[in-house]
C-alpha cells in the first residue's frame, strides 16, 4: 500500500492485515528534522550539574543564553518506519512509543539522556544499541543503506541475526529506521561530529558550545499509535481429491507473511517467498496429474497458505479451531498421512528435511525421504 502523505498522515493502525498480529503500531511517520540551536535548556541544566563553581561572566553569558530563542535555519522530512510493537499470548514485543520531539545525537557523545541517538548500520552494534537505551536515550534511528546489496554480507548477516534479539525486549523508546539520502546523511555527519567534539570538553567549553553550535531536533508528524481491535488473519487453501474413498491426506503448509524488525523493511523472498513458489508449483504439477486416471493417485492433497507464521503460527492454529471440526474439513479427519511444512527453500542449492522422529520403514513420510534421497544422489552425477 501507498504511505499516506507524510507531513501530515497519522498511523493508520488498522490497515495492513498481513501484519495481524502487531496490536499497535505506526508504519509510516515522518520525521522532520530542524536546525536550531541546541536544545539549550536542557544541556545547561545537565552541565550546570557538573559545575561547582560560578562566576559574573559566566552567569551572565547564561542568562543571554537562556533568554535569546535561536529560529530555525533548515529544515528536512524523511520517512521512517517504526520498530514492530505487538503483544503475543500475554508478552509484549517491540518498540512501546511512537512520539519523538528531541535533539539529535550519535551514539559518541558523552550525553545521550532524552535525546534522539542516530546511527548507520555499518557502524551499528548490539552494545552501543543497548548503551543509548541505558542512558535514557529518548529516541533510536537507525539509517539503512538505499541498497542492502552494497552492504558486506556479513554486517547484514549480523544484523538478521539482531533482529529478534531486538524485539524480544520491550523497548519504551521509539525506535525508528530511516533510509538514507544525502541530506540525511549530511545531518548524521554533522551530528557525529558535534557529538565527538564535546567528548574532550570541559564544562564550561560545553557550556559555550551549547550556546554557539547548531543542532538538529528531530521531530514526528504522526499521532501516538492504538491497538489494533479489528484484525483478521487470511488463510488460502486449494484440495485435489484422490482417486477412492476414505483416502489418507496428505497436507502441503506455507506461510506466505515475511518477518522483520520493521515490518514495511522485511524481505521475504527466501523466508519464505521460497516456500509458497514451491506449494504453488506442487499444486500446478499436482492439478495436472490429478486430471487423468493412469495417473490420479489414492491420496488426497491439501495446499494451505498462512498468515501468521513468524508469529508462532497463529494463522494455521486459528484455521486448525476454525475448520477441524467442520464436516467440511473432513480431509483432517483421523486420516491425515502426514504434514509437510515448506519453509526457507531458496538460500542454497540443499534441501533440509526436519523430522519430529525417524519414519517407519513403509510409511508415506518414508517413502517421501527415499524419494527424496534418490533425487539428491542422482543430481550429484
Amino acid at each position: 500500500r501507498l504511505p499516506e502523505t507524510l507531513s501530515t498522515a497519522a498511523p493508520d493502525s488498522s490497515s495492513d492485515r498481513r501484519q495481524s498480529f502487531i496490536q499497535s503500531f505506526s508504519p509510516f511517520l515522518s520525521i522532520g528534522i530542524s536546525r536550531t540551536g541546541s536544545s539549550m535548556f536542557e544541556e545547561a541544566s545537565e552541565v550546570l550539574e557538573n559545575m561547582l563553581k560560578w562566576s559574573f561572566p559566566l552567569s551572565l553569558v547564561l542568562f543571554l543564553v537562556l533568554v535569546c530563542p535561536l529560529r530555525a535555519e533548515a529544515a528536512h522530512e524523511f520517512s521512517v518506519y517504526r520498530m514492530q510493537q505487538y503483544d503475543l499470548q500475554g508478552q509484549t514485543y517491540g518498540s512501546r512509543n511512537a512520539i519523538l520531539n528531541t535533539e539529535a545525537r550519535s551514539v559518541e557523545a558523552e550525553v545521550l539522556s532524552r535525546r534522539c541517538v542516530m546511527m548507520r548500520l555499518a557502524d551499528f552494534s548490539f552494545e552501543k544499541y543497548q548503551k543509548a537505551l541505558r542512558q535514557s536515550a529518548g529516541a533510536v534511528v537507525i539509517i539503512l543503506p538505499q541498497n542492502m546489496s552494497t552492504m558486506p554480507q556479513d554486517i547484514v548477516q549480523q544484523f538478521m541475526e539482531l533482529e529478534p534479539e531486538l524485539l524480544a525486549t520491550e523497548t519504551i523508546v521509539p525506535v525508528y529506521f530511516a533510509l538514507e539520502d544525502e541530506e540525511l546523511l549530511s545531518i548524521y555527519t554533522q551530528t557525529q561530529i558535534s557529538s565527538s567534539s564535546q567528548g574532550s570538553s570541559s564544562a564550561a567549553e560545553v557550556l559555550l558550545h551549547t550556546a554557539t553550535a547548531n543542532g538538529f531536533q528531530m521531530v514526528t508528524s504522526g499521532a501516538q499509535s492504538k491497538a489494533v481491535s479489528d484484525w483478521a488473519i487470511t488463510s488460502l487453501e486449494g484440495r485435489l481429491t484422490g482417486a477412492g474413498e476414505d483416502l489418507p491426506t496428505i497436507v502441503l503448509v506455507a506461510h506466505y507473511d515475511s518477518f522483520g524488525v520493521a515490518p514495511w523493511l522485511s524481505y521475504g523472498a527466501d523466508s519464505n517467498g521460497s516456500g509458497v513458489a514451491v506449494l504453488l508449483e506442487l499444486a500446478r504439477l499436482f492439478s495436472r496429474l490429478y486430471s487423468y486416471k493412469r495417473t490420479h493417485a489414492g491420496y488426497n492433497l491439501l495446499f494451505f497458505l498462512s498468515g501468521g507464521g513468524k508469529f508462532n503460527y497463529q494463522g494455521t492454529k486459528r484455521w486448525l479451531e476454525d475448520n477441524l471440526d467442520h464436516t467440511d474439513s473432513s480431509l483432517l479427519q483421523d486420516n491425515v498421512a502426514f504434514v509437510l511444512c515448506l519453509d526457507t527453500l531458496g538460500n542454497s542449492d540443499n534441501l533440509h528435511l526436519h523430522v519430529s522422529k525417524p519414519p517407519k520403514e513403509g510409511s508415506p513420510q518414508h517413502t517421501l525421504l527415499k524419494e527424496l534421497e534418490t533425487v539428491r544422489l542422482s543430481t550429484r552425477y
